[in-house]
């Protein structure tokens, strides 16, 4: 499982959306960004209930990813925010309810999520926050 990739790609996510794409010329959030971050909620939340299920309620990995979202890109009250929110509990409960033990089934299934939370964020990290070519003149 690539995790570490999948959690790389949504802090850069996280920490690159700080600044609005009006300022920093990045491309408009539209249809195709919000529906994307709802999915990335929605995939956070089922991995987050499978993580819970094998390993109690004081794990909160997952969870903590979500909230960093949720800082960067809904910090206050809306619609975004409820939207992304809905999305994350509305899967955390399927899942609790598609997975009632922790078995090797669970445990395949967030490492589907995972990987499945990486393509989402992957997208939305080079569409959304492309990289600038660099010059090789050192800092500018």
């Amino acid at each position: 499982m690539k995790k570490t990739c999948f959690h790389a790609f949504v802090l850069s996510l996280a920490l690159g959306s700080g600044t609005s794409a009006a300022q920093s010329g990045l491309p408009a959030r539209g249809p195709d960004y919000f529906r994307d971050a709802a999915d990335l909620a929605g995939i956070l939340g089922s991995a987050h209930a499978i993580r819970v299920r094998c390993n109690g309620r004081d794990d909160q990995y997952w969870r903590r990813y979500m909230a960093d979202l949720l800082t960067y890109e809904a910090p206050e009250t809306g619609n975004l925010r409820s939207s992304l929110v809905r999305a994350f509990n509305e899967a955390f409960s399927d899942t609790s309810d598609d997975f009632g033990i922790c078995d090797p089934m669970a445990v395949a299934a967030e490492a589907r999520f995972a990987e499945r939370g990486q393509q989402i964020a992957t997208r939305m990290a080079t569409f959304y926050f492309p990289k600038r070519e660099r010059s090789g003149r050192g800092f500018e």
